[in-house]
């Protein structure tokens, strides 16, 4: 059964997602994922398996946003369904732009994390995107 202080460590590992994807600390990325982690996204075929897939998709990201891509995740519940440990909540991508007011959001939708707790903590086994917007990627 996972603890109040088991869902604080699981937040905190969304947060050092966002952190790291969005400051540019690849190894601080690389550090939050097992080392076979899936990413899969509804409607689209692409898939980033493993650690590297994981850090260069948010490279790419952040080349393509020109280092203003911005993770926003909230309304987050961090539940144990038959032995698994999930954490799900809503995000909101945003691309902070280069002047005041020039930040737009360029995508919004839901995240389900399964998480699982090693010897170095709480990591992210396998992430499922639903987006609200239809979206293709090409990378």
């Amino acid at each position: 059964m996972i603890t109040l202080e088991d869902k604080v460590a699981v937040q905190e590992l969304i947060a050092r997602f966002t952190r790291c994807s969005d400051f540019g600390d690849w190894e601080g990325l690389a550090k939050i994922y097992t080392p076979d982690v899936v990413t899969e996204m509804e409607g689209i075929t692409i898939r980033y398996e493993g650690i590297e897939a994981q850090v260069e998709h948010a490279k790419e990201s952040d080349r393509q946003a020109e280092g203003r891509n911005r993770h926003y995740n909230f309304n987050m519940i961090v539940s144990e369904e038959n032995g698994q440990v999930f954490a799900d909540y809503a995000f909101m991508n945003v691309n902070a732009g280069h002047n005041p007011m020039g930040s737009r959001i360029v995508v919004t939708g839901r995240q389900r994390d399964t998480v699982v707790k090693t010897g170095e903590g709480w990591k992210i086994a396998r992430r499922f995107v639903q987006f609200d917007q239809a979206v293709s990627l090409d990378f």
